[in-house]
């Protein structure tokens, strides 16, 4: 889940900045105004309250609304003191999981691509330091 930030840049008329804003299922999304003018973005003029219960006074921030339900869709939104101030918010599928992996796949195991072998040379190593048993004498070890 992340948290979007639409700016309200002063112009005639205003914008929202970005426009669309694209943000996925759960996301959640707030209005910052840079504008000398209060704004009061809504799902529609017939529904002022529909998201904020009141409107943004310049240089603030309105608080958070959650993209919901989680599925695609596209929101369209006004501005209900200025009904020619626009914006729009498409809420997309969440993308697959990525591959595992630097290459995209699963990489293989072992320094080569596959299983390596026990020992230094890719076989069993024997015992000792010459490949016999080795015993222990009074001055450290000695190979028979």
């Amino acid at each position: 889940m992340s948290i979007f930030k639409i700016q309200i840049k002063a112009g005639t008329p205003a914008v929202f900045d970005p426009n669309p804003l694209t943000a996925y299922p759960n996301d959640s999304v707030y209005w910052s105004n840079d504008d000398t003018v209060a704004h009061w973005p809504a799902p529609s003029a017939a529904n002022p309250t529909g998201w904020l219960d009141y409107q943004i006074a310049p240089d603030s921030e309105s608080s958070q609304i959650s993209l919901d339900p989680p599925a695609p869709y596209t929101l369209n939104y006004i501005c209900v003191l200025h009904p020619s101030e626009t914006g729009q918010i498409k809420v997309v599928p969440v993308k697959s999981k990525t591959k595992k992996g630097p290459y995209g796949g699963k990489t293989k195991k072992g320094a080569f691509g596959r299983k390596t072998k026990k020992g230094a040379f890719g076989g069993k190593t024997k015992k000792g330091a010459y490949g016999g048993n080795t015993k222990k004498g009074p001055y450290g070890s000695y190979t028979k």
